[in-house]
């Protein structure tokens, strides 16, 4: 099949999706959220504490808080156990004024018995990407029937006694049902990467005080969450080493900065002048569709799709995941099986934990932030989110799929100031062979994804944890 042809399902998905996102109300003109923050991490993590029900291990361990930031900022509260002694946490946190501005923290981690969780020496925090949560990204075996339920990185690391922290962005807690984005006007990528910022400080936090000492966090950033991290880490080059929330760094399969014209131009370049109208338009959520494509790939498999004529919804489905989508050589989201030109099956997962994991994406994103990330990737515009790489002295793990987006992040790593940057490049076929090799979502749901992925990035942290390697966990102060 022609690249042109292949291309066009991305370009006839797009076109589909945008016009979805039409139906919207057209929203009133946006009000500034960039000083109307009303977190204070410190009260937060107090919060937290208390909602959870551990214990004070430090006391005099949090800062007094702001009395100018408000209080009562948890709106919402869950724990549940993932697997045998792995408890999953999940707090919602309003984090301005308007009352859509919510984000999740979560926290995945080994308990004890009735002591609540371990006292972890390592510990990392976690960022999606786009159409996905926390848990939808490294708990996936929690959200489909055809997974184990306890498949997840975030469950492989936490029994390895590191203390797993995330979190969902904004817009993953927006309904599927919505109609009005106003409050989206100004979710790009500057507040993206300040409410990560904010959610890693209440993090540490929370870890302080409950004995787990005050190191800084190693952030791991996935896909576009890669950008968002960057954004942090360039950021905190600008602050004192002492208030600086990261103390490492992982970006997996993504750079926001390249030197491939081709996918600066087709993965970037040729997306902005559509979101910017959107904007002009006052059209600020955009509807992403993975759970859109995943439902009608289940429900009406063999019914012809409204993405690509000619294709099946379950044909549709399988390109998708397995077809050479972005238009560049041969980068994918899963390895696929091949028959006359079309992906029949998947080699690393099956096709209904693929439906699955499509079925649980979020449906909606805001504009601002796909067009902040556009205009970076394409490399025509000035912005501030790099303007310091050069001063970025953390240890660096790259991650990258040799048939994903990972062969474009090599040149990023070049302009950063570490000495200390390592590599990690999962390549199963030659490079001939790239559109059958491990691709950009396997990283998370193929079945050899803990020993080829976790288990690397595992070691990493261990060697970048003072103390951590072993059992990795903080001694008993009795």
């Amino acid at each position: 099949m022609k690249r042109t042809l292949l291309f066009s399902v991305l370009l006839t998905l797009a076109v589909l999706l945008a016009a979805c996102s039409n139906e919207q109300t057209v929203a009133p003109e946006p009000v500034s959220t960039q000083d109307l923050q009303v977190v204070d991490p410190a009260r937060v993590a107090t919060e937290i504490l208390n909602l959870a029900g551990w214990t004070l291990e430090e006391a005099g361990s949090l800062p007094d808080p702001d009395p100018d930031k408000c209080v009562d900022l948890i709106i919402a509260f869950d724990r549940e156990e993932v697997a045998a002694g792995i408890f999953h946490y999940r707090w919602e946190i309003q984090m301005g004024m308007d009352a859509m501005d919510v984000i999740a923290l979560h926290r995945v981690v080994k308990e004890d018995g009735a002591n609540g969780p371990i006292r972890a020496k390592k510990s990392v925090f976690l960022q999606h990407g786009d159409a996905k949560d926390f848990r939808g990204m490294f708990l996936p075996g929690t959200l489909s029937a055809t997974t184990q339920d306890d498949f997840g990185a975030a469950i492989y690391w936490a029994r390895r006694d590191v203390d797993v922290w995330g979190i969902d962005q904004a817009w993953n807690l927006v309904p599927a049902d919505a109609t009005e984005f106003g409050y989206m006007a100004e979710w790009g990528m500057e507040k993206q990467s300040r409410d990560l910022g904010t959610a890693v400080a209440i993090a540490r936090l929370a870890r302080l005080a409950t004995g787990n000492g005050y190191r800084q966090m190693i952030l791991l950033g996935y896909s576009s969450g890669a950008a968002t991290g960057y954004a942090l880490v360039n950021a905190e080059t600008q602050l004192p080493p002492g208030q600086r929330q990261v103390g490492g760094w992982i970006p997996v399969d993504y750079s926001p900065v390249t030197d491939s014209d081709d996918w600066n131009e087709l993965a970037s370049c040729i997306f902005i002048p559509e979101y910017q109208e959107m904007m002009d338009n006052g059209e600020y959520g955009y509807f992403v569709g993975f759970d859109f494509l995943g439902n009608l790939a289940r429900d009406d498999p063999d019914g012809d799709s409204p993405v690509f004529p000619g294709f099946t919804n379950l044909q549709t489905a399988m390109y998708f995941g397995a077809g050479p989508v972005f238009g560049v050589g041969d980068i994918h989201y899963l390895a696929g099986i091949w028959e006359d030109g079309m992906p029949v099956d998947l080699i690393h997962t099956t096709v209904d934990q693929w439906l699955d994991f499509m079925i649980a994406g979020a449906p909606w994103e805001p504009v601002k932030y796909m067009l902040d990330y556009s205009v970076w990737g394409c490399g025509e515009t000035d912005v501030p989110w790099d303007d310091h790489f050069g001063e970025i002295t953390l240890p660096v793990l790259n991650v990258a799929a040799a048939g994903g987006i990972g062969p474009t992040t090599y040149y990023c790593l070049e302009l950063l100031g570490s000495r200390d940057i390592t590599d990690l490049t999962i390549q199963l076929m030659s490079p001939e062979e790239a559109l059958f090799d491990f691709g950009h979502i396997d990283l998370w749901i193929a079945d050899g994804a803990p020993d080829l992925v976790w288990e690397p990035i595992l070691e990493w942290v261990e060697a970048h944890t003072p103390g951590g390697k072993g059992g990795g966990r903080v001694a008993d102060s009795n």
